[in-house]
């Protein structure tokens, strides 16, 4: 049986949601913007949570996110985020 691990990050910041879980050694950051509008949610937001890893993959899509710069979310936007 695996572990899991939910870990809350941060009171939601300008309506914007993001936790991680983590499980057999990978990553899975679960960003969501529950605002009407477009929004960016700056890098140091969610370095605690990526440490020293650079880029990460969104799982519905094999888009690769660079963590080192600010991640822009349409309005309403679900991501979630491997590495």
């Amino acid at each position: 049986m695996s572990e899991n691990k939910t870990v809350k990050y941060h009171i939601p910041e300008q309506g914007i949601y993001l936790y991680a879980r983590t499980s057999e050694g990978k990553t899975e950051m679960i960003v969501l913007n529950s605002t009407d509008r477009e929004q960016v949610l700056p890098s140091s937001h969610y370095q605690a949570l990526t440490k020293e890893t650079k880029e990460g993959k969104v799982v519905s899509t094999g888009k690769k996110i660079d963590f080192t710069q600010n991640l822009t979310l349409s309005a309403r936007q679900s991501l979630v985020i491997e590495f």
